[in-house]
Formats: structure tokens, C-alpha cells, sequence
């Protein structure tokens, strides 16, 4: 099976800093195809991309082994959701 090509273009999205939060990866690539590679179901993929606190360290790793990012660029871009999404229901 050949590699998804969505998924190098969320890579260089991220790495060039216009990819800034966790649910934007969602405009490019659906849901489906993260939840697939975590082996979850789109209900909760759905949760996951509004509530990025619900998603484990794990998940987080196996992610950024699929688009082939830093884990640390990826859990910086879930971290900035976490705490903008923080800052709107203050």
C-alpha cells in the first residue's frame, strides 16, 4: 500500500509553521485516515479534534510517525490548541 500523499503535504505544512493547531490537519486530510492508523473510530476522532486533552502521549508519538514530523513539532501544535481553546471558554 502507497504511502498517502496528504500526509507529506500536513508534514511540510507543519514544519513551515501554517499548520499552528491540532484540528487544522483536518482541512487537509480526513479524520478517517488519522483514526485508521490509531485504530479508533470516527466518533471519537471527532472528540479527540475538539477536546486535544482527551488524546494520549501515545497517540500523540504514533501521529507524528505517520506524518513524519518531530514529535516535539506535534505536541507543540496540540499543546497551542489546548491553550487557545482554554483561553475562549474563559
Amino acid at each position: 500500500m502507497s504511502r498517502d500523499k496528504r500526509l507529506d503535504s500536513i508534514r511540510i505544512l507543519i514544519e513551515s509553521g501554517h499548520i499552528t493547531e491540532f484540528k487544522q490537519i483536518f482541512h487537509y486530510i480526513p479524520k478517517s485516515v488519522i483514526g485508521k492508523h490509531l485504530r479508533t473510530n470516527n466518533p471519537r476522532m471527532s472528540r479527540l479534534v475538539l477536546r486535544v486533552d482527551e488524546l494520549t502521549v501515545q497517540e500523540i508519538v504514533s501521529i507524528s510517525h505517520l506524518i513524519e514530523v518531530d514529535f516535539n513539532q506535534l505536541n507543540n501544535i496540540v499543546f497551542r490548541q489546548y491553550f487557545n481553546d482554554q483561553k475562549k471558554r474563559k
